[in-house]
């Protein structure tokens, strides 16, 4: 299958349930769906059109919204996106059906607060265990403090 056979497969399947759908380059499909889809369309383009290998997970801050994109595929990447609200960050977790997705969602929950529902252990990947709670280093609305510097030359 070439990049407009998926995407039309992936169209005709999930209807209106795809926000967007699109070719983006050379061997990218970018399909955008409602959280609530996110999952089934993964799911289906893993297993039922066979592009079961995820490259990688991203969470984004995009101001208003996080955003959540899955890149799966082999010579043909599906980047399958979805928004969820910043003051309820939550969407269900796709480890079951894709495992080596556990690392890339503990990283988002870490460091953007998105929660996975669903995840087996959403512990701590890279934040120390005293991190601040409700605090996430990769958020726009993130301040970090910064002490205050030395003066004097250090020795004096």
């Amino acid at each position: 299958m070439d990049e407009k056979e998926i995407l039309q497969k992936i169209v005709e399947r999930f209807g209106e349930k795809v926000l967007e759908a699109k070719v983006i380059g050379a061997r990218r499909i970018t399909v955008r769906v409602p959280p609530e889809a996110y999952k089934e369309v993964v799911s289906y383009v893993a297993h039922d059109l066979g592009l079961s290998f995820l490259s990688c997970l991203s969470g984004i801050d995009r101001g208003e919204n996080l955003e959540v994109v899955a890149h799966i595929g082999y010579s043909i990447c599906v980047l399958v996106r979805t928004s969820i609200p910043k003051d309820k960050p939550e969407i269900e977790s796709i480890t079951d059906v894709l495992p080596a997705a556990s690392i890339y969602e503990r990283e988002a929950h870490d460091l953007l607060g998105i929660v996975f529902k669903g995840h087996p252990n959403l512990k701590r990947i890279f934040l120390p265990e005293d991190w601040p709670k409700g605090v996430y280093p990769l958020r726009k609305d993130y301040a970090p403090s910064h002490p205050e510097p030395l003066r004097g030359g250090g020795g004096e």
